[in-house]
């Protein structure tokens, strides 16, 4: 009997993979193909063999000309794979799809630095996040260099668009996921939040395609990278924000909504290139000293915001922006060098004031700009001759409103009149000290010019004695936590103590008209005089008066803002701080075997006033890192060691003037 032949079984490259792994034909029913049910057998189902191709890629051409709604700034190319069934495999190829549908966008903190420039900072980022942004970089920094790696764009800025929808994108990206196709193989731009944050990325000619491992082709425009840097930093957006969060706060002695210098940079720095280029100085400049590379960028800066000005062309008009630079510019100008007082910015301010007076409109700003230029004078004075600051006159705007309640000014506080009256003092001493300083013997002339000064000083002693500060129920709380109303008025206390110092020190005769023993209750309402003081009794006095100003900036806690106006106070109180010369001397060799001590209560009492004053002024030093509190620092050493060496007459004055170390002092 003849066997039945075996039926024989065709080949197929497709089917189950039980049937393609026997190399039989499979019908590729499903769920399951009719072989592997009759056999019994759980059909294993069917799959497709993909894998990267390579041999299909070519270098990725010139994307089509983009639609008129498309981004313009868009640098990368990540077009979506298409697919193509071949004999034995699918094979997976880049598309040329249009770029206006495939582009997937880089996330929107990669925005190149012309989009922040001019940006409004919302929450802007701390001292810390500052540094470690500056110390990523190791050479200088131009500018308009972007550089990578802070953190500080991305957690600073709220700015709109980037919300939770990045954080998925950044998510994804972390964790290496890839976005599920749709069926043309294309993600959906529309309803993919990552699509829509990827925007604002500045289109380069001539992109370069790049290839990565797995054969995905990207496109970057001159950037080869696969995956682009995370963040940017940009340095003019980095020290803008650093202006607004710390800078401010630093120069002013109280800061909230209600303060007009802030009210003007921000209104304006957008619009007003002098303003931008300014506070970038600024910034720049209380950053030099951890940053010294920092420093270039300040002076050039600085540089070109005075070019913008110069370039402008005058106006009769007043503009805000450019007279407040001037101002910031001027008073800056020691943040820079020092010994530089800038005179020549001082008499500019006050022409372009008294030129816009007439025109102005707002009468609250031209007061500020007033007030602002008799606090500038106050801190001139007492260094450099009234000669040198022009024209400057002290203006009244008008009557002050009795219903209307007093606002503090951002520099002066509450001390408008007793800063004028500071001014004041400083011109009279100041050509006093320096007509006398030349006189080797008297003439009737010098007589007559004593006569003229001690006359002049009586009329300021007795207006810094008369005056009142102002009531609080009658002053507008600027709502500074950090500088209650209190504060004002204990700075308003020490400038007038300061100032009746300064008028005792020069012309001794009017201490020994109201001369009684020390009581701290009676220095702004002096009894009548008990008797005529000796040398030692006025300098005890003296001494006195000056811890008697320090005890009142003790109570105001450093943290509050008003201590960018006490170096001023505390260098012109520190020349009075005088110990017994005995108590500094060295000991002999008998007096050290006895015990002997020369020391009292009140020499200890000196060397406490004089601690507070390096205490409180090495902590400014690194609150507002700048050379000029270094020089201050030196000046006050200065006139300590020459009253510790039994030198008498120290005034603090004229070892500014014979070491070279005046500085603005505010």
């Amino acid at each position: 009997m003849e066997t039945p032949s075996k039926t024989p079984h065709l080949k197929s490259r497709n089917g189950c993979l039980r049937c393609k792994s026997k190399k039989t034909k499979c019908d590729e029913r499903k769920p399951a193909c009719a072989r592997c049910e009759d056999r019994g057998f759980q059909c294993p189902g069917y799959a497709l063999n993909v894998r990267w191709s390579q041999k299909h890629q070519t270098r990725a051409e010139k994307s089509a000309a983009k639609q008129p709604d498309q981004s313009p700034r868009e640098v990368v190319d990540l077009s979506p794979p298409s697919v193509e069934l071949e004999a034995d495999e699918i094979v997976v190829t880049p598309s040329a799809t249009p770029a206006s549908e495939e582009v997937q966008h880089v996330d929107s903190w990669l925005t190149p630095p012309s989009q922040w420039d001019l940006l409004m900072p919302q929450d802007l980022f701390g001292l810390d996040d500052t540094g470690q942004s500056l110390m990523s970089a190791q050479s200088p920094i131009p500018s308009d260099l972007a550089l990578w790696g802070s953190t500080s764009i991305e957690t600073a800025w709220g700015v709109a668009g980037i919300n939770s929808a990045t954080a998925i994108c950044t998510e994804e990206r972390q964790s290496g996921q890839k976005r599920p196709l749709d069926d043309t193989g294309s993600s959906t731009p529309a309803s993919d939040p990552c699509t829509k944050q990827r925007r604002r990325l500045e289109a380069q000619p001539e992109p370069i395609a790049t290839e990565s491992n797995s054969g995905v082709l990207v496109e970057f425009n001159n950037h080869p990278f696969i995956d682009p840097p995370r963040e940017l930093f940009n340095l003019p957006t980095a020290l803008s924000e650093y202006f607004f969060r710390e800078v401010i706060t630093l120069y002013c002695t109280w800061d909230s909504k209600s303060n007009a210098m802030r009210n003007i940079v921000e209104n304006q720095w957008q619009s007003s290139g002098v303003l931008h280029h300014t506070i970038q100085s600024m910034a720049a400049s209380c950053l030099s000293e951890d940053f010294p590379r920092l420093s270039s960028v300040a002076k050039s800066e600085h540089s070109l915001a005075l070019q913008y000005i110069q370039t402008k062309s005058p106006s009769p008009n007043l503009h805000e922006d450019t007279l407040l630079a001037y101002m910031l510019l001027g008073h800056t100008a020691s943040w820079l060098n020092p010994q530089n007082l800038a005179t020549d910015m001082f008499r500019a301010s006050c022409g372009m004031l008294n030129d816009a007076s007439t025109e102005a409109d707002d009468s609250n700003h031209l007061a500020f700009f007033s007030d602002t230029m008799d606090y500038w004078a106050m801190l001139l004075v007492y260094l450099t001759d009234s000669h040198n600051l022009g024209d400057y006159r002290r203006r009244s705007v008008g009557p002050a409103d009795p219903t209307k309640a007093i606002e503090p000014h951002p520099y002066s506080g509450i001390s408008r009149e007793t800063v004028r009256m500071l001014t004041d003092t400083g011109i009279l001493i100041f050509q006093y000290r320096k007509h006398m300083s030349g006189v080797k013997f008297m003439t009737e002339k010098d007589l007559d010019v004593f006569r003229v000064a001690l006359r002049e000083a009586r009329r300021l002693e007795r207006s810094l004695l008369a005056h009142r500060a102002p009531d609080v129920s009658h002053i507008k709380d600027p709502g500074d936590p950090k500088t209650p109303l209190n504060h004002l008025q204990l700075i308003d206390e020490a400038y007038r103590c300061t100032g009746l110092l300064q008028i005792y020190r020069v012309f001794p005769d009017l201490l020994n008209e109201r001369y009684a023993p020390w009581n701290k209750e009676h220095v702004l309402r002096p009894p009548p005089a008990t008797k005529i003081p000796t040398a030692q009794e006025r300098q005890t006095w003296l001494t006195k008066l000056a811890m008697h100003v320090l005890s009142i900036l003790r109570e105001i806690p450093f943290e509050s803002r008003t201590r960018s106006v006490q170096p001023f106070i505390m260098v012109a109180v520190s020349g009075e701080l005088r110990q017994d010369p005995k108590h500094t001397q060295t000991p002999d060799s008998g007096e050290e075997e006895l015990g002997v001590l020369h020391i009292d209560q009140a020499s200890i009492e000196v060397v406490r006033a004089r601690k507070f004053v390096g205490s409180r002024l090495a902590a400014y030093t690194h609150i507002l890192p700048l050379r000029k509190i270094r020089v201050i620092f030196e000046l006050i050493n200065c006139v300590w060691s020459a009253l510790d060496a039994g030198e008498e007459d120290v005034y603090w004055l004229d070892v500014a003037h014979e070491r070279n170390l005046g500085t603005l002092m505010g």
